[in-house]
């Protein structure tokens, strides 16, 4: 069922433009102050929610992320250190990073400070609950206007399955032309209508990519990723940031066999393809263009460190060793598979590590399979 309160400011925005941009209609349909599908107080993330995230399903995925960003911290010398978490759900990858590093790395835990950028206040009630007994380390952050509510850091801003949540714009290719999909009202439906761009950014995304979309072919745009690498880069004066989401290059993503996009919604476990149905009670994503965020990330001093599928990134940080220690539990052994396996989260799931102000780090997330001998150790699993 569709939240009627939401549904009323959208139409009544629609009225008053003619016409919206999808990524005006994802916005209010995710982010509406009040009604939208993260800001309001239902479940999302769980069993009784939408989906999962990794860090729901085992709490390695955080210590292993920790163990991560304590090379990184050594690596700019072992000072103060502050990890920024953009949109913590449940606040589960906090706790689970915080509670390795006070029991692996006691010097690390005295240097370290952890904010979460959150924008709902259910969540950030749910998020204090989670992490007590963790509040010393812990405080939370906003974002508006493309500035964040703290001074530039040195440490790492981390953010697992975020950016597939910002809005996009849908284009599709009509008569040899780039145009834009918009959102409309018909017969007391939301409609699609087919229209001029509305910003030449748009026309630009594909030409600085080297990317023609075919005759027919649908595809979704992430202007607000654009801006929040930019809001990004300058908050860090020197560290690492570390995007984990589903998505692909550009070439990958925008290729002939995504022509009707990846535009996806979840609700209860279920996926469809309509955005306009269950409006503010279902998630609504898109596909990483991970090509972008490292060329915007360029132009802003953030370096590409490695791109690498999340099975590669947690197997160099030590996933297997975590599995031999459990071989006797069939229960954590088979929650801990599910992270990597092929075909599951580990093929899905992309790890991106920029830095900015430290030369050519050689991180351990991202040893090859070849030069770690990691490659046999997967065998018969």
């Amino acid at each position: 069922m569709d939240n009627q309160d939401l549904m009323n400011d959208i139409v009544s925005l629609i009225n008053r433009k003619g016409k919206i941009t999808f990524a005006d209609f994802m916005n209010m349909a995710l982010y509406h102050p009040k009604h939208g599908y993260y800001t309001s107080g239902k479940e999302k993330i769980g069993k009784k929610g939408d989906y999962y995230t990794s860090s729901d399903v085992h709490s390695v995925f955080g210590g292993l992320i920790a163990r991560q960003l304590e090379q990184m911290w050594r690596l700019l010398g072992s000072s103060r250190f502050t990890i920024v978490e953009i949109g913590a759900g449940k606040g589960w990858l906090c706790h689970d990073i915080l509670t390795f590093i006070k029991d692996e790395y006691p010097e690390f835990f005295e240097k370290v400070d952890y904010k979460i950028v959150e924008i709902s206040p259910n969540l950030i009630e749910r998020q204090s609950n989670t992490l007590k007994g963790l509040e010393e380390k812990v405080s939370w952050e906003s974002f508006s206007e493309d500035e964040f509510s703290f001074e530039p850091i040195e440490g790492c801003f981390l953010s697992n399955e975020f950016v597939d949540s910002l809005p996009v714009h849908q284009v599709i290719v009509e008569n040899s032309c780039l145009k834009e999909i918009y959102v409309t009202i018909k017969d007391d439906m939301f409609s699609e209508k087919i229209d001029e761009l509305s910003s030449p950014a748009l026309r630009g995304h594909f030409d600085n990519s080297k990317i023609d979309l075919k005759e027919g072919q649908r595809a979704e745009v992430n202007l607000r990723m654009l801006d929040w690498v930019k809001s990004i880069s300058c908050n860090l004066n020197r560290g690492f940031v570390i995007t984990i989401d589903y998505g692909h290059l550009a070439e990958e993503l925008y290729s002939e066999e995504r022509s009707r996009g990846t535009l996806i919604c979840y609700y209860e476990h279920t996926t469809n393809e309509n955005p306009y149905e269950r409006v503010g009670n279902q998630d609504i994503t898109s596909h990483v263009n991970f090509s972008g965020i490292m060329e915007e990330g360029a132009g802003f001093g953030l370096c590409t460190t490695g791109f690498v599928r999340q099975s590669n990134f947690l197997i160099g940080l030590g996933i297997l060793n975590k599995m031999n220690e459990v071989q006797g539990d069939f229960s954590k052994l088979l929650t801990m598979k599910n992270l990597f396996l092929p075909g599951g989260m580990g093929d899905v799931f992309k790890v991106l590590i920029q830095h900015k102000g430290i030369d050519n780090p050689e991180l351990i997330g991202l040893r090859s399979m070849s030069d770690s001998g990691l490659a046999t150790e997967i065998e018969g699993l």
